[in-house]
C-alpha cells in the first residue's frame, strides 16, 4: 500500500488545568557599589494540584497593571513558589543562580530570562498521560517585570496564555535584544508599542496569538532586526511585504492564512541578506511562484510547500547559488518539467518536489548534485527509466520516488554507493529490485516503502539484513507462499509498522513475543487461514485482518486497541473473551458469519469504544441494554443481521454517535422520537428494510447535522413532516469533512442501483423514504435542500403535484418520485437541476406537455414517463396538440415557449423592414437634392392630377342629376 504522509505542523493543543494560580517572585539583589536595588520581578505561572506548592503555600498576586509586589531575600525560603517556576530550589536566595536567570557578572542585572516551558503536553498524547504533570496554564505577566531594565533576552515561549491580553509593557524594555513569545497564545491584537524595541534582533510570535492580527506597521521600526517568525499568526489582513526590514536574514510565515504575495515588485531590494525563507502551508495563496525570489542571491532555506502556486518552475532558480533546501511540495498545480537549471544549485541538501504535477524523465542532471541528503519527487506525473547515475549521490539518506510512473529495475549500479540511505520509497511504481539473492545492502533502511511495486512473487531476501528498519510496506506486489520465520524476526527486533496486504501470503500467524517493537500489523485481502494467534505484542495497538480465512475463537487480547477482521471464516457466538478487549477503540468483526445474540458484556467492558462494526453477519436478539454504556461510541452498524424487537432506548444514551446503522434486520416498532433529540452529532442514520410502523417523528429534523436518512422499505405511514426544511446539513453546498468516517464504506440506493462508497464523504446527502406507505403531498420545503443529491421517494401513496421549488436544489443527482398518486403538470423548474443525471417520475398520474431543455436531454428514456397517459410531448410517442414535422420529416411538438418565440421574431421582423424602409427612402431624399425635387414635383403632379380627376367626376355626376 502506498502511502503519502503530508507532515503538517499543528498548533499546540491548549488544554485545561486544575490549577492554582501562584505568584512566582524572584529577589532584590543589593548592589552596593549604586546603593540601589536591582528588583527581579514576577512571572505568575500555576502550579498543578497535587504539586507540593499546592494549597498553603498559594501567595496571592496583583492583576497585569498593578502595584509589583518585591519580596526581600530574607522572606523567601527554600521552599518558596519560585521553584515552581525554575524547577529547582534557590541558591543561597540568590536569584541568579536560578535556572533561567541570567545576570550580569559585574552589575548583578538580570540580562537574561530563560523561562520557556520545558514539558509543553504531546500533540497527540497517549491516553495515560497526565495533564496536571507540569505547568502550562498562564493566568498573567506581572508588570514587575518593568524593573528588570538591563533585560536583554526574554524568553517566555510554550506557555498557555490563552484569555491573557498581549502584554503592552513588553514595549517599554529598550535594551531587548531577542524576544521569544512562540505558542503563548494570547489574545487580543499584537500592541504597537512593541515597535519600541528599537534595538530588537530576534523576534519570534509564531502562534503567539489566538486571534487575526490587524497591522504589521510596527515591524517597520526594527531597523536592525534579523531573525523575524509569524508561523501560525493569521495575517489574512494585513500587508505583510509593505513592512520587512531591509536587515532580515530570516523570515518565517508559515500557515499565517496569506492569500496574496507580490508577484514582480522590488520587495527582493529590500531583503537581500535574506538567507531563510518560509511561507509554507499557507493554501490560499493561489499565484503564479514570484519573480522576485531567483534574485536573492543569499538565500540558503526556501520552503514554499503546501501552498497553491501554479505553473512551471522557471529555469531563473539556478540563479541561487547558495541554496541548501528547497521544499515546493504539495502545491498541486506546479506542472512542466523539472528545470535543467537546477543543476547549478551544487550546494542543494534538501531537494522536495512531491506532491505535484511536474512531468518529464527523471533529471539525468541530477547526479551533479553530490552535496544531496534528501531527493522527494513522489507523487507527480514522472515516468521513464531511474538512471545508474542516482548511484552516484553518496550522501543521500532520504529518496521518495512513490506514486509516479517510474518502470525498469533498480540494480547494484544504482544502490551500492548509497551507504547513508535511511528512507526509500519506491511505491505505486512499475519498479523492481534486481538484485542477486545473497545481496547484502550497504545501507541500513528505516523506512522501506515498496507498495504495488513489481518485488514478488518471493519475499525479498535482502530486507533480512535491514535490522534497523521500522516501517515496512510490501502490499500489492504478488508475493506468494509462507513468510520466511526471518520476517517475524525482523519484527520482534525493530519493526513498527508492518504492511503486507493485497498479496497471495498463505499460511498462519504466530505467536508473536509479547515484547516485540510491532505497533501496527495489516494483511488485508490474503490467504492466511486457521485460528489467530494466542498472544500478540504488548505495543500493537493496530491489527488489520481483513480479506482472509482465519476462523475459530477470538482470543485474549487486553492490549489491542484496534482490530478489524472483516471478511474472514468466524462462526458462532461471538466470544466472551472480546469483552477483556479493555484498550479496545475500534472493533470490526462484519461479513463473517457470527450467530447468536450480541455480548452484553461489551458494554459493560469496552468503556472506551468508539466504532463499531458487526454488519453482516447471521446474529439475532436484541440490541442489549448496556450498549448505552459506550458513551464514546461515534459509529455502530449492526446492518444486515437477524436482529428484532425495537430500537433500544439505550442509544439515546450514546450521545456521540456520528453514524447509526440498523438496516436490513427485522427491527419493529416506530422510530424513536429521541433520535433527533438527543443524538445531536448524528449525520447518517439508516434504517431501512425493517419492520419499522408509525410516523416519521417530525423532531428527526432538529439534528442538524443529519445528512443522510435511510428509512425505505418499511412499513411507515402518514406524511412527509413539512419541517423537513430544517436538515440544515442537507441544505448547504459547503463541505466540511468528517475524516472519523472516511475509511468507512456505506451503501447508498440512488440512480436506480446500488452505489458502494470506499469512505463516508460530507457529500453524500441523501433522503430514502421509498417503499412505505406515505401519503399526503411532497412538502414545498424539499426545495431548501440545495445539498442534497439524492432524492427517492418512490412506492408511496404521495398525491397533488410536484412542488415546483424542487428546481432549487441544485445538487440533485437522483430524483425517484415513481408508483405514487402524484398528478398536475411536471414542474417547469425541474430542467434547472443542471446536475440531474437519474430520473423516474413513472406510474402517477401526471398530465400536460414534458418539458423540453437542453439540460434534460440526456434523459431521453421513454420509461421515465411510462405510466402517464395524460403526458405528451417527446420523448414519448403520444404528440401534444401542436405539432409540427420537422424538415427530416419526424413530429415535433412545440410547446408554448417555441410558439411563442416564432411569433415574437415575425413581428420583430416587420417592424425592422418598415422603419428601415422608411429611413432608407428619406436618406436618399436628404443627401440627393436633383432626386429631392424630383420626387416633390411628382408628388404634387399627382396631387394635382388627383384633384382635376375628383373636380371632372363630380361635375358629370351633377349634369346626371
Amino acid at each position: 500500500m502506498s502511502q503519502s504522509c503530508e507532515a503538517t505542523r499543528r498548533r499546540p493543543t491548549r488544554l485545561d488545568y486544575n490549577v492554582t494560580q501562584v505568584q512566582v517572585l524572584c529577589c532584590e539583589r543589593y548592589d552596593r557599589r549604586h546603593e540601589s536595588f536591582a528588583a527581579i520581578a514576577a512571572s505568575p505561572l500555576v502550579v498543578p494540584s497535587g504539586h507540593p506548592f499546592h494549597g498553603d503555600q498559594r501567595v496571592p498576586f496583583p492583576r497585569a497593571g498593578g502595584a509589583p509586589r518585591i519580596q526581600s531575600r530574607n522572606e523567601l525560603q527554600p521552599h518558596s513558589p519560585c521553584t515552581a517556576l525554575f524547577l529547582g530550589p534557590p541558591a543561597h536566595g540568590d536569584c541568579c543562580s536560578w535556572p533561567g536567570v541570567i545576570c550580569h557578572p559585574t552589575t548583578g542585572h538580570v540580562i537574561k530570562l530563560k523561562l520557556r516551558n520545558s514539558s509543553p503536553p504531546p500533540d497527540d498524547p497517549p491516553a495515560a498521560y497526565d495533564y496536571n504533570a507540569s505547568p502550562q496554564q498562564v493566568l498573567e505577566i506581572n508588570s514587575s517585570l518593568l524593573a528588570l531594565t538591563e533585560l536583554k533576552y526574554l524568553d517566555l515561549s510554550s506557555h498557555d496564555f490563552h484569555g491573557v491580553l498581549f502584554p503592552q509593557f513588553i514595549g517599554s524594555f529598550k535594551e531587548l535584544r531577542y524576544l521569544n513569545l512562540s505558542s503563548s497564545y494570547f489574545t487580543g491584537g499584537i500592541p504597537p508599542q512593541i515597535g519600541n524595541l528599537s534595538r530588537l534582533r530576534y523576534l519570534d510570535l509564531q502562534f503567539a496569538l489566538d486571534s487575526h492580527v490587524d497591522t504589521l506597521d510596527w515591524l517597520t521600526q526594527f531597523s536592525s532586526l534579523q531573525h523575524l517568525d509569524l508561523s501560525g499568526l493569521d495575517l489574512a489582513l494585513t500587508n505583510v511585504a509593505s513592512t520587512l526590514s531591509a536587515s532580515l536574514k530570516v523570515l518565517r510565515m508559515s500557515e499565517c492564512g496569506i492569500n496574496s504575495f507580490p508577484i514582480s515588485s522590488s520587495l527582493a531590494d529590500n531583503i537581500t541578506s535574506l538567507i531563510i525563507f518560509d511561507l509554507s502551508g499557507n493554501p490560499s495563496l493561489i499565484s503564479v511562484l514570484p519573480e522576485w525570489l531567483w534574485n536573492l542571491s543569499s538565500l540558503a532555506h526556501l520552503d514554499l510547500s503546501y501552498c497553491a502556486f501554479r505553473g512551471g518552475i522557471p529555469d531563473a532558480i539556478g540563479g541561487l547559488p547558495s541554496l541548501t533546501h528547497l521544499d515546493l511540495s504539495f502545491n498541486r498545480e506546479l506542472e512542466g518539467s523539472i528545470p535543467g537549471s537546477m543543476a547549478q544549485l551544487r550546494r542543494l541538501e534538501e531537494l522536495s518536489l512531491g506532491g505535484n504535477q511536474l512531468t518529464g524523465n527523471f533529471p539525468s542532471w541530477i547526479q551533479q548534485l553530490t552535496s544531496l541528503t534528501t531527493l522527494d519527487l513522489h507523487e507527480n506525473l514522472l515516468h521513464g527509466f531511474i538512471p545508474g547515475s542516482l548511484g552516484k549521490l553518496g550522501n543521500l539518506t532520504e529518496l521518495d520516488l512513490g506514486g509516479n510512473s517510474f518502470q525498469g529495475a533498480l540494480s547494484l549500479v544504482h544502490l551500492d554507493n548509497l551507504t547513508k540511505l535511511e528512507l526509500l520509497d519506491l511505491s505505486s511504481n512499475s519498479l523492481n529490485i534486481s538484485v542477486h539473492k545473497n545481496w547484502i545492502p550497504p545501507f541500513q533502511l528505516e523506512v522501506a516503502g515498496f507498495g504495488n511495486c513489481d518485488l514478488g512473487p518471493s519475499f525479498p531476501p535482502w530486507l533480512r539484513h535491514q535490522t534497523r528498519i521500522k516501517l515496512l510496506d510490501l502490499s500489492g506486489n504478488e508475493i506468494a507462499g509462507v513468510l520466511p520465520d526471518w520476517v517475524w524476526n525482523i519484527s520482534q527486533f525493530s519493526i513498527d509498522d508492518l504492511e503486507l496486504s493485497d498479496n497471495n501470503i498463505q499460511g498462519k500467524l504466530p505467536n508473536f513475543p509479547e515484547h516485540t517493537h510491532l505497533n501496527m500489523l495489516r494483511l488485508v485481502d490474503n490467504l492466511l487461514e486457521g485460528p489467530l494467534p494466542d498472544k500478540l505484542p504488548v505495543e500493537l495497538s493496530t491489527l488489520v485482518l481483513d480479506g482472509n480465512h482465519f476462523s475459530g475463537q477470538l482470543p485474549v487480547w487486553p492490549y489491542v486497541g484496534s482490530v478489524s477482521l472483516s471478511n474472514n471464516k468466524f462462526s458462532g457466538a461471538i466470544s466472551s473473551s472480546v469483552c477483556q478487549w479493555t484498550m479496545l477503540s475500534f472493533l470490526d468483526l462484519s461479513s463473517n458469519e457470527f450467530s447468536g445474540e450480541i455480548p452484553h458484556c461489551l458494554g459493560e467492558s469496552l468503556y472506551g469504544l468508539e466504532i463499531l462494526n458487526l454488519d453482516n453477519n447471521l446474529l439475532s436478539g436484541e440490541i442489549p441494554t448496556t450498549i448505552g454504556f459506550l458513551t464514546s461510541l461515534g459509529i455502530l452498524r449492526l446492518s444486515s443481521n437477524g436482529l428484532s424487537g425495537g430500537i433500544s432506548p439505550s442509544l439515546q444514551k450514546c450521545s456521540e454517535l456520528v453514524l447509526l446503522d440498523l438496516s436490513n434486520n427485522n427491527f419493529s416498532g416506530s422510530i424513536p422520537t429521541w433520535m433527533g433529540e438527543t443524538l445531536s452529532s448524528l449525520a447518517f442514520l439508516i434504517l431501512g428494510s425493517n419492520h419499522l410502523s408509525g410516523y416519521i417523528p417530525q423532531q428527526l429534523a432538529h439534528s442538524g447535522k443529519l445528512q443522510m436518512l435511510g428509512l425505505s422499505h418499511n412499513n411507515l405511514s402518514g406524511t412527509i413532516p413539512p419541517n423537513i426544511w430544517n436538515f440544515s446539513a442537507m441544505a448547504s453546498t459547503s463541505q466540511v469533512r468528517n475524516e472519523e468516517l472516511e475509511y468507512l464504506e456505506v451503501e447508498l440506493e440512488m440512480k436506480g442501483q446500488m452505489f458502494y462508497y470506499s469512505y463516508i464523504s460530507d457529500l453524500i446527502r441523501s433522503i430514502d423514504l421509498s417503499c412505505n406507505n406515505l401519503v399526503g403531498e411532497i412538502p414545498e420545503g424539499v426545495g431548501y435542500l440545495a445539498g442534497l443529491i439524492n432524492l427517492n421517494l418512490s412506492m408511496n401513496h404521495l398525491n397533488g403535484s410536484i412542488p415546483q421549488e424542487i428546481g432549487r436544489m441544485e445538487s440533485l443527482e437522483s430524483l425517484d418520485l415513481s408508483n405514487n398518486e402524484l398528478s398536475g403538470n411536471i414542474p417547469e423548474s425541474l430542467p434547472s437541476l443542471h446536475f440531474l443525471s437519474h430520473l423516474n417520475l413513472s406510474y402517477n398520474n401526471l398530465s400536460g406537455r414534458i418539458p423540453f431543455l437542453q439540460q434534460l436531454q440526456s434523459l431521453d428514456d421513454p420509461s421515465i414517463y411510462a405510466g402517464n397517459p395524460g403526458l405528451c410531448g417527446p420523448p414519448i410517442s403520444k404528440l401534444c396538440s401542436n405539432t409540427k414535422v420537422n424538415q427530416s420529416g419526424e413530429p415535433h411538438e412545440t410547446n408554448a415557449h417555441e410558439e411563442g418565440s416564432e411569433w415574437l421574431w415575425i413581428w420583430i421582423s416587420i417592424v425592422l423592414g418598415l422603419v428601415m424602409g422608411f429611413w432608407t427612402f428619406c436618406g436618399i431624399l436628404f443627401f440627393n437634392k436633383k432626386w429631392r425635387y424630383g420626387y416633390f414635383h411628382m408628388v404634387d403632379s399627382l396631387h394635382d392630377g388627383v384633384l382635376l380627376r375628383l373636380e371632372l367626376l363630380l361635375a358629370r355626376l351633377r349634369r346626371r342629376d
